[in-house]
């Protein structure tokens, strides 16, 4: 009788009765049968790029820029990716944008040729992973996937890259609809990114969704619609000499003395100012990243020994200008930003940073804020600092000026850049520096001179006037 019950089984393998249990491992197979096992795949179609810590007003959805051409091609064995964008308006960095990565070396596409991204490399492999064919080959590869959710929404979670944590949700058809991870940002700490795919089409024996919705941080950073797509299309993506042998530079910091007590810090794409006091420094502007916020400490230590920094001054919260900020906020400094900034900073700057540890995730400072929502003044009889709100431009809804008016310079950030010396004013003048110059007037600033966060360094306020087209 036994024996007959377990040839009943053999036969019924599948049934309620006697089904084996599911594993990582056969809801992956599972997968794979019904999605199809392409070495590469290209699709292609139109949408949208929002571009990721720009948003107008901190806290707020990222600026849309709408593509009407978007190619991405996959070498899933070599880890390879390359994404062409199309926007149908200009846009930062141009209306054609290309970006690849192969294996551990990235770089982008620019008119004169490959721009190595030594530090994009290892998010854009995990994007890969994140694609629902990548995802279930990473899966199967990992050797840690482990199973949970549901019978009829079942979920894979690996860990990729020895460090990130991709969890995958599939539909009762055995399609991948969901994948999440986090991703390091020197703002946000673990920031979410969560990827859905839904409108499934067939290629050839290989499923392919024709809705990709991407959101990073809570808001919307892709939004795709594909109407094409070629299984096992032939991949060359050749490596380029300039990015394998590329690696992440070191931070560089250059001072220059603007007045007494007051230096610009330069070095790279973003700057900073140091203004010392009779018994503390004070930091105007924190981009980037905490390794750049900390060779500015360091130089700053230097051009103002045993004195305690007291304040950091932001510009406006865009990720390139605020990276810096968990770092101010663990060494206990008072952050005077915009008063509509505060709420945002007050939630990001103690949020966890398990992917890529820094001070703060350390320290766990509560950070103090000193808003401004009209003017903020500090110093002391030698030397003032006024922090001065306005209304901002195209660019965010709100920045402020930094200005000393002892030296009579201003400090601000992206509204006016400055090129080159021998470079010829603009046909048309840019709107955000006009702007800025009529902020200038109406506050009635006595500046000299302009010390930016971007461009070639100070400048007197005459190549500015100049560039605006009012000398």
């Amino acid at each position: 009788m036994k024996l007959r019950w377990l040839a009943l089984c053999a036969l019924v393998f599948w049934s309620a009765g006697c089904s084996a249990p599911r594993t990582a491992s056969s809801v992956l197979g599972a997968a794979q049968q019904a999605m199809g096992n392409p070495t590469s795949l290209q699709y292609s179609g139109t949408g949208m790029n929002a571009f990721v810590g720009q948003a107008l007003t901190a806290g707020e959805a990222w600026p849309r820029r709408d593509m009407s051409g978007y190619v991405r091609t996959l070498d899933y064995g070599k880890r390879a990716s390359r994404e062409e964008l199309t926007f149908a308006m200009e846009t930062f960095g141009g209306r054609q944008q290309t970006q690849v990565v192969v294996g551990d070396v990235a770089w982008n596409v620019g008119p004169n040729g490959p721009v190595p991204q030594p530090a994009q490399a290892e998010e854009r492999q995990l994007l890969i992973w994140v694609t629902p064919h990548g995802f279930i080959k990473g899966a199967q590869a990992a050797g840690n996937a482990t199973l949970g959710g549901s019978e009829t929404a079942p979920e894979i979670t690996f860990t990729a890259l020895g460090k990130y944590t991709v969890t995958g949700t599939l539909d009762a058809n055995n399609l991948v609809t969901r994948v999440a991870t986090k991703v390091a940002s020197p703002v946000e700490g673990d920031m979410d990114l969560v990827a859905t795919y839904a409108d499934y089409k067939d290629y050839g024996g290989v499923k392919v969704p024709g809705k990709i919705d991407i959101q990073q941080g809570g808001h919307p950073a892709w939004e795709l619609a594909i109407t094409s797509a070629t299984p096992n299309a032939p991949v060359d993506l050749p490596v380029p000499e300039a990015a394998s042998s590329a690696t992440v530079p070191p931070v560089q910091v250059t001072s220059t003395q603007l007045a007494p007590g007051v230096w610009h810090l330069a070095g790279g794409s973003h700057h900073s100012v140091v203004v010392e006091f009779a018994d503390s420094f004070a930091v105007v502007e924190a981009p980037l990243t905490e390794a750049r916020s900390q060779a500015v400490l360091a130089e700053a230590r230097k051009l103002v020994p045993n004195k305690p920094l007291s304040h950091v001054v932001t510009t406006h919260h865009h990720f390139d200008h605020t990276g810096g900020l968990r770092t101010y906020a663990a060494e206990g400094a008072t952050i005077v930003t915009h008063a509509s900034n505060v709420p945002y900073f007050q939630k990001m700057l103690v949020a966890p940073a398990t992917i890529s540890p820094d001070a703060q995730s350390k320290a766990q400072k509560a950070p103090t804020f000193q808003a401004v929502s009209d003017a903020f003044e500090f110093g002391d009889a030698k030397q003032k600092v006024q922090v001065l709100a306005t209304t901002g431009d195209s660019h965010t809804s709100e920045y402020t000026l930094v200005y000393l008016p002892g030296p009579k310079i201003l400090v601000e950030g992206d509204a006016y850049s400055p090129g080159p010396v021998d470079a010829p004013p603009p046909a048309t003048p840019n709107p955000n520096s006009v702007k800025l110059y009529e902020d200038i007037e109406k506050l009635k600033l006595n500046v000299a001179t302009i010390a930016p966060i971007h461009g070639r360094g100070p400048v007197p306020i005459a190549e500015m006037r100049k560039f605006i087209g009012r000398n």
